[in-house]
């Protein structure tokens, strides 16, 4: 990957394309995931894998906002499931090297 930016990009196709695997071998072994009104983070690759499994199955996710930090990234998409919900979400990224190291997310209502 050329830049943080590339990572954090790369890992939101792969949300959005359902693939666990590649998100997974974008993210550091220990890597946190924590999502709002969970009790607990995703920890480590297998907990990234889970996470996506658990997503619904259509998930549109439109880039709204980029933002590069060092080795932080916020990424702002509007993120719908169509007949489900519609929000804006930002992906808050620490990317060390070329690997997810942690990773929350901010939602606000888009309706």
């Amino acid at each position: 990957m050329d830049s943080t930016l590339d990572v954090a990009r790369s890992f939101v196709q792969a949300v959005q394309d359902r693939n666990a695997d590649a998100a997974a071998a974008l993210c550091a072994d220990d890597v946190e995931v924590t999502l709002p009104g969970l009790p607990e983070p995703f920890q480590g690759k297998e907990g990234v894998r889970q996470m996506i499994r658990m997503a619904p199955v259509e998930l549109v996710q439109t880039p709204r906002d980029e933002l590069v930090d060092g080795k932080n990234v916020k990424i702002t998409t509007l993120t719908r499931a169509p007949g489900i919900f519609a929000n804006y979400t930002t992906w808050n990224f620490e990317i060390d090297g070329s690997l997810v190291r942690r990773l929350n997310f901010e939602l606000r209502a888009a309706n």
